[in-house]
């Protein structure tokens, strides 16, 4: 009997392009994954519990003022002083005057810090400005 040629020359190959790009293509994917990541804005602090607060839902473009129970002043999560912050809203107000601002006041928080602040936005012209307050949903205590 005789065997043609062509059977004896196929050997089985396995061909690597696309193992290649699916490993390039979870590459891309993991790296763009991870610049995605939102920065924490939130701070350490008690809430103020209401009754007659309005929900909205949560929003990465909105500025994050915080204050804590010592009177230490955060903007976007960081700490900076009086001065620094009153740069920063006159900063934003200069962009948009629309801009939501959203202040994380400590329950203990001194009043008169708060009203500090919020007089900086109204001298400001930033009027899109709410106070967070405590949220079962949101804001579990452990």
């Amino acid at each position: 009997m005789r065997r043609c040629k062509q059977e004896v020359d196929e050997k089985a190959e396995v061909s690597m392009s696309p193992l290649i790009d699916c490993v390039f293509l979870l590459l891309i994917f993991f790296l763009v994954a991870t610049m995605m990541k939102k920065q924490d804005r939130d701070i350490d602090i008690s809430l103020p519990e209401s009754d007659s607060a309005e929900e909205l839902l949560p929003d990465d473009d909105q500025i994050v003022i915080g204050i804590s129970a010592e009177g230490e002043f955060y903007y976007q999560g960081a700490p900076v002083s009086l001065t620094q912050l009153h740069y920063e809203l006159r900063q934003v107000a200069f962009e948009d005057t629309e801009q939501f601002v959203r202040l994380d006041a400590d329950a203990e928080a001194p009043l008169h810090h708060v009203v500090q602040v919020l007089d900086m936005c109204q001298f400001d012209n930033l009027a899109n400005v709410g106070i967070r307050t405590y949220d079962e949903q949101y804001n579990r205590r452990h």
